[in-house]
C-alpha cells in the first residue's frame, strides 16, 4: 500500500510539472513584471501570504509555508486580460530627430491562460518537501502596422512590419521546510529554476544603436535558463499573531543570443532579487488579516535597470547590447499588500485583498516602453473557497486593477509626448486534492 501510494505522488507531481512546462509562454504579471501573488487562496488576499500559508503554491511567497502541511496536490488556471495602448501627441519633427506617429495604438493580444500547479509530501507532522511550478511573470505587447506621418521612421512605429515583445517567466522550487521550537518556529529553502522565453519584432529602426544589429529584432523566440534559491521562515509569536520573512536572490542565467543586439550585456536578462516581510492577525475565530511588504530590486538587472540616456554615451558604451546598454530605466520598487479571509460557518472561506505596487517607470523612459508597459499600482482582489468532498477545494480569485498611465516626453524627439496607459482583470479558478 505505502508502495503503490508513493507510485500516486510520483505520477501526479511528473503530471504537474510537465503541464505548467507546456503552459510556460503564457506568463504574465501585474507588480512590475512579477504577479501580485501566488496561488488561488493567495491571490484573493491582494498576495499577502508572507506569513499566512494555504497550500502548496506557499513556496512561491515563504517556502517556510510547507513546514508540516500535509500531502496534497494544487492546480489553477488563470484567465488574464490586460489592455495595453500608447498615445503620441506632437508632429514629429523629421531627420535628425526619432519621431513617432501621433495617436493612440492598442495592444493586440488581450487573452491569457496561465496554469500553475504544485505538489507537498508530508515527511512527518513537523517536515515536509514539495515542488511549485508557478509563472512568475512577463510582459507581452502585440501592435499592429500603422501609416506613418511625414518625419517619422518607415514601417510601423519603431521601423518594423509589426511590433511587440512577448517575455514569459516559470519557476519551478523544490522546497524542504521544517518546524523547530515546538512547532512555533518555521524554516524552508529552495533552489530554484528559473526558464524564460523571449521574442521582440519591429525594432528595425534602432538599428543603427545596436552593437549587433542581426540579434536585434526579429529573430525566433529565444530561451534562457537562470539559477538561484531563496530562504523563509515563520514564526507563531502568540495565539493569534503570526510573522514571516522570505529572502530570494537574483536568478542567475545564460543569454538571450538572439537578442545580444537588444539587452544590455550581449543579451543578459537575470530575474531580479527580491525580498519580503509580513504579519498574520486571527482578529477573531473566523476573521484573519494578513499584511506584506516586498521589495523588487529591478535596478540590479542591467537590461531592465539601465536608463535608456545611456544610448548618448560618446564613447559608445551604452549602445544596445553593450556591457552598459541602454535598457528600460525600471527602478526598485515597493509592494504592500494587505488580504482578509473570513471562515463562514457555512464551510465556505471569503477572501478580499489590496496590493499597491509602485510604478517602476519614471517619466522620462517613456519611449522603449511602450514595449514593456508594466505601469499598474492598485490591484482589488476577491474570492472564496468550498470543500468538494472529503479530501477536494475549490477556490476561485478575481483581480482588477484599474487604468494607470504614464506621460512622459519622447527622448528622441522632444517635441512629442508620449504616454502609456493599462488596465488588468483576471479570473482564476483552483482546485486543490489531499492525500
Amino acid at each position: 500500500m505505502r508502495m503503490k501510494k508513493c507510485m500516486i505522488h510520483r505520477s501526479l507531481l511528473a503530471l504537474a510539472v510537465s503541464a505548467a512546462l507546456g503552459g510556460a509562454g503564457m506568463a504574465h504579471a501585474t507588480n512590475g513584471y512579477f504577479a501580485h501573488g501566488y496561488g488561488t487562496q493567495t491571490k484573493a488576499m491582494g498576495g499577502a501570504g508572507m506569513a499566512l500559508s494555504h497550500d502548496s503554491f506557499a513556496p512561491g511567497t515563504n517556502p517556510a509555508g510547507i513546514a508540516g502541511m500535509s500531502s496534497r496536490i494544487d492546480g489553477a488556471l488563470a484567465w488574464f486580460r490586460p489592455d495595453r495602448s500608447y498615445t503620441v501627441s506632437g508632429n514629429p519633427s523629421g531627420p535628425p530627430a526619432f519621431g513617432l506617429t501621433p495617436g493612440t495604438v492598442d495592444s493586440r493580444s488581450k487573452n491569457f491562460f496561465i496554469p500553475s500547479l504544485g505538489f507537498v509530501h508530508q515527511i512527518d507532522d513537523r517536515r515536509s518537501w514539495g515542488i511549485a511550478v508557478l509563472a512568475n511573470g512577463g510582459l507581452n505587447t502585440d501592435f499592429p502596422d500603422i501609416e506613418n506621418a511625414p518625419g517619422a521612421p518607415s514601417g510601423t512605429f519603431f521601423g518594423g512590419t509589426g511590433a511587440g515583445v512577448n517575455l514569459e517567466q516559470l519557476l519551478l522550487i523544490p522546497t524542504y521546510a521544517q518546524t523547530f521550537m515546538e512547532g512555533r518556529l518555521s524554516i524552508g529553502v529552495s533552489p530554484i529554476l528559473g526558464y524564460q522565453r523571449f521574442k521582440a519584432e519591429g525594432l528595425a529602426a534602432f538599428s543603427e544603436f545596436s552593437v549587433d544589429p542581426e540579434n536585434l529584432s526579429d529573430n525566433s523566440t529565444d530561451t534562457d535558463t537562470a539559477y538561484g534559491g531563496q530562504l523563509g521562515f515563520q514564526a507563531q509569536v502568540n495565539d493569534r499573531v503570526r510573522v514571516g520573512a522570505n529572502y530570494r536572490s537574483k536568478l542567475r542565467g545564460t543569454t538571450f543570443d538572439d537578442f545580444s543586439g537588444l539587452f544590455a550585456e550581449g543579451g543578459d536578462f537575470d530575474i531580479p532579487e527580491t525580498w519580503g516581510l509580513g504579519v498574520a492577525f486571527e482578529v477573531t475565530a473566523q476573521l484573519t488579516v494578513a499584511v506584506d511588504y516586498q521589495r523588487i530590486n529591478y535596478s540590479d538587472v542591467d537590461s531592465v535597470g539601465n536608463p535608456f540616456s545611456n544610448l548618448f554615451r560618446p564613447d559608445g558604451s551604452g549602445r544596445l547590447g553593450a556591457e552598459n546598454g541602454a535598457g528600460f530605466g525600471w527602478e526598485d520598487i515597493n509592494v504592500f499588500k494587505i488580504g482578509f479571509q473570513y471562515a463562514a460557518p457555512n464551510g465556505w472561506t471569503w477572501r478580499a485583498g489590496y496590493n499597491r505596487g509602485e510604478n517602476p517607470i519614471p517619466d522620462e523612459e517613456v519611449l522603449f516602453n511602450i514595449l514593456a508597459p508594466g505601469v499598474m499600482e492598485d490591484h482589488f482582489t476577491f474570492g472564496f473557497s468550498t470543500d468538494v468532498g472529503e479530501s477536494g477545494e475549490i477556490h476561485f480569485a478575481s483581480m482588477y486593477a484599474p487604468s494607470k498611465s504614464v506621460r512622459g516626453p519622447n527622448p528622441l524627439d522632444p517635441a512629442q509626448t508620449i504616454k502609456l496607459e493599462m488596465d488588468q482583470f483576471e479570473l482564476e479558478l483552483g482546485y486543490s486534492y489531499r492525500f
